[in-house]
């Protein structure tokens, strides 16, 4: 029988432990943060372990977050099979000024957007006084709410919340605001020798709270994903030339470059480098076999064989306040917000969840329940099914989804085939 550990900052990771299980793998996840220790409680696979010890009876290491890529590199010299965790893995994220460099010097098919790197609140003021729509970036893997967009010329709003937030929004990047492009991110899956031939996908996603795109940012409130091939534009421009600097430091697990497109350009945006939340829930709806083996393939080189579905699929994600905001969120624990039918679980990824006398319960962990997902053949019957699924399974209206997931996205993908972007 597999084994597999997930090793996790705070509990991002839940989702992955609990499909793994659902297949049959015994899992076991280790959560630093104390606060996200109740995560799981009650359930027997997958389980919580209070340390790192005997690391050796795993078939399968995974890091669901950056920031632990000292350890993660310790364990792959050590032999151990590791996905999504090292030093480059920490650096390309959470230092967007070398991701920027690293994009000019290995991907000239790719511009850049510059900026300023701001130390002070001070200075960021100044900048906002230039006459031309900004936005914000705040450095150190600080909360996604921070990041700010401005498309007025006079940046009122931003002005204002520049004043509000003061010192958290600093340091930042600053970076002009590209207005008329579409964003899409471009996600290959490296094996330590080469990207595999057949994963590779691409993901548009709905990051702010509310319907319409209003509200504040969130780190991901949707997306619609969907595979595609080594042959396509982005992945040719955006992925393909990161090749030998990925093999130098034995990068293993998945790579998203996030970028906006317009008719004559591709601006870069970021880097991913870890399993983005929740792209990563829908990608499990292509997958035409377990998890397990598909991430185990990949550590071993033998991700070639990897099938998947030419569908699309979706995640909604469904929330409860004080969410996005910081709060009390323990208060909501033991809290049952949903009771999907038994046809649905395979579709349910939760995540800020305990198990009290069988019945999934809030954990009180971040307000985050989970995301539901589901796949179809069009977008619209992706939709359809996701939404019908979401429909028969919260048991509140304080629980808080967007209703409009996957709109406007068929739009997008024509335009993006139109410019010979994708595929």
């Amino acid at each position: 029988m597999s084994s597999a550990l997930v090793i996790s900052k705070q509990g991002d990771g839940v989702p992955i432990a609990l499909k793994l299980a659902e297949e049959g793998c015994i899992t076991k996840i280790y959560i630093q943060q104390a606060f996200a220790k109740q995560s799981l409680r009650g359930y027997k696979n997958p389980q919580q372990t209070p340390g790192l010890s005997m690391l050796e009876q795993y078939d399968l290491i995974l890091f669901d977050m950056v920031g632990m890529g000292k350890k993660a590199d310790q364990l792959k010299s050590k032999g151990r099979a590791v996905i999504g965790g090292g030093r480059l893995n920490d650096k390309l994220e959470l230092d967007r000024v070398y991701a920027e460099r690293v994009i000019q010097q290995l991907c000239p098919g790719i511009k850049t957007l510059g900026g300023s790197k701001i130390g002070s609140v001070r200075q960021l003021q100044q900048l906002l006084q230039e006459g031309r729509p900004l936005t914000v970036k705040p450095l150190d893997n600080k909360a996604t709410s921070l990041t700010l967009v401005s498309k007025d010329p006079e940046n009122r709003t931003l002005k204002g919340l520049v004043q509000a937030y003061g010192k958290s929004l600093t340091p930042c990047l600053v970076q002009d605001t590209v207005m008329n492009g579409v964003e899409i991110s471009t996600e290959g899956w490296f094996d330590g020798d080469r990207f595999s031939p057949g994963m590779f996908n691409h993901t548009i996603e709905h990051k702010r709270l509310m319907t319409g795109d209003h509200g504040p940012q969130t780190g991901c409130m949707g997306n619609t994903v969907w595979m595609t091939s080594r042959k396509d534009e982005l992945v040719q421009r955006g992925l393909k030339p990161l090749e030998p600097l990925l093999r130098k430091a034995n990068y293993c697990g998945p790579l998203d470059v996030n970028c906006i497109c317009t008719e004559k350009e591709v601006y870069f945006l970021e880097f991913t480098t870890r399993f983005g939340y929740d792209a990563i829930q829908a990608l499990t709806e292509l997958c035409r076999q377990s998890l397990f083996d598909t991430l185990w393939k990949l550590s071993v080189k033998d991700s070639g064989s990897a099938k998947f579905w030419s569908d699309y699929s979706i995640s909604v994600r469904l929330s409860m306040p004080p969410y996005p905001s910081e709060g009390d969120f323990h208060l909501l624990q033991g809290v049952q917000v949903i009771d999907p039918p038994k046809e649905a679980k395979g579709h349910v990824h939760l995540a800020d969840v305990q198990l009290v006398e069988g019945t999934p319960v809030l954990a009180g962990v971040d307000g985050v329940i989970g995301c539901l997902t589901a796949r179809g053949r069009t977008l619209r019957e992706a939709q359809k099914r996701v939404y019908r699924t979401i429909k028969n399974t919260v048991l509140s209206d304080d629980i808080q989804y967007r209703q409009d997931i996957g709109h406007g996205v068929e739009q997008k993908i024509e335009q993006l085939k139109i410019w010979g972007w994708i595929s």
